[in-house]
């Protein structure tokens, strides 16, 4: 039994160390942003997970000073890749790319307009417990979830095409 789970190890590791650079990154999936209207989100499953692209218009933007109550109102904690601007965690101010789920069970998102919340600034509410998190994708403070969302790895390719994945 010792020969045969060190032959599958060394089996599993020749396979990983053989397999070329790309294999790790995983699939890409491109996006048309033309198809994303001010306000609005794109739905997207991307490597088994629930994805949402948001094109934030002037009332997002704007909503997005209010964070008085936020747990991480700087953004500096939270999986996101090197080079975005912070707080607003994205390339570009009019482009958000979250997980669509929750960071505490991994419940859907849903997408609430900052002229639809009331009584907070709008951003995305979690359908199990209701946790909400700020067109920004950070947490507000006492929520059932301590962490903002994650933001994939993603580019922008000119105005109307963002890249998921891949190099």
């Amino acid at each position: 039994m010792v020969f045969g789970a060190v032959a599958l190890l060394v089996v599993v590791l020749l396979s990983y160390a053989l397999s070329r650079p790309g294999d790790a990154r995983g699939e890409t999936l491109r996006v048309d942003l033309r198809d994303i209207a001010p306000g609005e989100a794109k739905r997207l499953v991307w490597e088994s997970r629930r994805v949402l692209v948001v094109h934030r218009d002037a009332a997002w933007q704007e909503a997005l000073a209010d964070d008085a109550d936020l747990a991480d109102p700087n953004a500096r904690r939270g999986q996101q890749p090197d080079g975005l601007t912070l707080p607003l965690r994205s390339y570009r101010p009019e482009w958000l790319v979250v997980i669509g789920e929750s960071t505490d069970l991994g419940c859907e998102l849903n997408l609430v307009h900052p002229e639809e919340a009331e009584g907070w600034s709008g951003g995305f509410e979690d359908r199990c417990r209701g946790g909400r998190y700020d067109g920004a994708g950070r947490v507000y403070a006492d929520q059932p979830a301590r962490r903002n969302l994650p933001i994939p790895e993603y580019r922008l390719s000119g105005d109307d095409q963002l890249i998921l994945g891949g190099s």
